[in-house]
């Protein structure tokens, strides 16, 4: 039997261990929450932090059966997939170039600039004075971010210089390196990317259209598929991957990407990890291009050929489910509803009735997503319109919409 090792087992990582028991492989979730939904999913569970790679090689010492490790929908564990996949001696090695630029938003940004990529200004470090007189330099309004997290996690909103430091305040509490960095805040379309690199090339890619909140929080409300992006867009788009992945040698394997669209028609990357993205997006590029991302990533991780054949795109989106404050879920309402709608493809929720939940301020606290597809994008609109119309989130005894895009 072949086993994959599934680094954390968040909402965004549930469909990996289903697509995986699918196609015949055993996985073992490592996580340090045993109430991680993944876990319900995982063929084994080991309770260990996922930044601990030492301790879940001498867990899993003796075993013959695992080949290859899977990081999907964050960041965080990839560190450990590259000590394991060396550790182990596995087909699918991430580069430390490819991990640094995943895990640390300042390295990301120097390496732009390095290849002379289209930039906006920015200043990392530590919050102390000589980060504030640097950051005071910028342009204004600033985004603030951990330079080690994701899922929208400890990114502030800063509209002047002088909230730098009670922004270095919030930020710096969710940065484990206890690092921060400041950038000048994009305006235009935002981006997602999914991609998947073979032979140092652009094997397949997808752009969508991510609808975020508004400030403080930036958190992902929608993704529609394909982008309207002109054909000039999208090869620069191909060249600036293909030059990124060249200078930190990662010729093989998944990306995701966020990236905005200037007012100017100027593509801006702003940062990336290597790995799958989170949020349905595996499942949105497959009902969208025909393509299962998952399936090629685990080929890929395991040294195989991915399949790769995609169709001409079908108007898709994924919409997603959040409290716009913390409370227990008394009741859902709606579901049969919108399970019957002729566009949803696919219904997940995270969340049951009785349970804590969170305000939707950060990725990981969403109360679940839907994947619809119609036939033209107006059509998708409405359908989404109807979803979020029919599907209710009873906190105590206050009835409350699913956000709006």
């Amino acid at each position: 039997m072949t086993t994959l090792v599934v680094l954390g087992g968040a909402d965004g990582s549930v469909g990996v261990y289903q697509r995986a028991r699918t196609l015949g492989y055993r996985t073992i979730c490592v996580d340090i929450r045993p109430t991680a939904p993944g876990v319900l999913h995982a063929d084994e569970f080991v309770q260990l932090s996922v930044r601990a790679p030492e301790r879940i090689a001498s867990t899993l010492a003796g075993r013959d059966d695992i080949v290859g490790v899977l990081c999907p929908a964050s960041d965080v564990g990839l560190p450990a997939l590259a000590w394991l996949t060396r550790h182990w001696n596995l087909p699918a090695l991430l580069p430390d170039l490819a991990m640094r630029a995943s895990v640390d938003k300042s390295a990301f940004r120097e390496l732009c600039v390095e290849l002379g990529l289209p930039g906006y200004r920015a200043v990392s470090g530590a919050p102390d004075d000589d980060l504030v007189k640097r950051a005071r330099e910028l342009r204004f309004p600033a985004l603030v971010k951990p330079v080690d997290s994701s899922g929208s996690r400890g990114v502030v909103a800063c509209a002047g210089p002088g909230s730098l430091r009670s922004a270095f305040a919030e930020a710096v509490a969710f940065s484990p390196e206890g690092k921060l960095v400041v950038e000048e805040y994009l305006t235009g379309e935002h981006l997602t990317v999914e991609v998947l690199m073979r032979r140092s090339r652009v094997a397949f890619h997808a752009v969508t259209e991510r609808t975020i909140t508004p400030p403080p929080y930036f958190v992902t409300t929608a993704h529609l598929v394909p982008a309207e992006l002109s054909s000039e867009v999208d090869a620069e788009l191909v060249r600036m991957l293909e030059a990124i992945c060249e200078r930190i040698e990662y010729p093989d394997g998944p990306l995701t990407l966020d990236a905005v669209l200037g007012r100017d028609g100027t593509l801006y990357l702003v940062e990336m990890g290597a790995r799958m993205g989170g949020n349905g997006l595996a499942e949105l590029v497959e009902s969208c291009y025909g393509v299962d991302i998952m399936a090629a990533t685990m080929a890929t991780a395991v040294g195989e050929e991915p399949v790769l054949t995609p169709r001409d795109p079908v108007p898709t989106m994924v919409q997603v489910f959040g409290a716009d404050r913390a409370g227990r879920l008394a009741e859902v309402t709606g579901l049969d509803e919108v399970r019957a709608h002729p566009a949803v493809v696919d219904l997940r929720l995270f969340a049951e009735e009785g349970t804590f939940v969170r305000a939707y301020e950060q990725a990981g606290y969403k109360l679940g997503y839907a994947v619809l597809q119609a036939s033209t994008m107006d059509e998708l609109r409405d359908a989404a319109e109807a979803v979020r119309g029919a599907l209710k989130f009873r906190l105590d005894d206050v009835a409350q919409a699913v956000p709006r895009p």
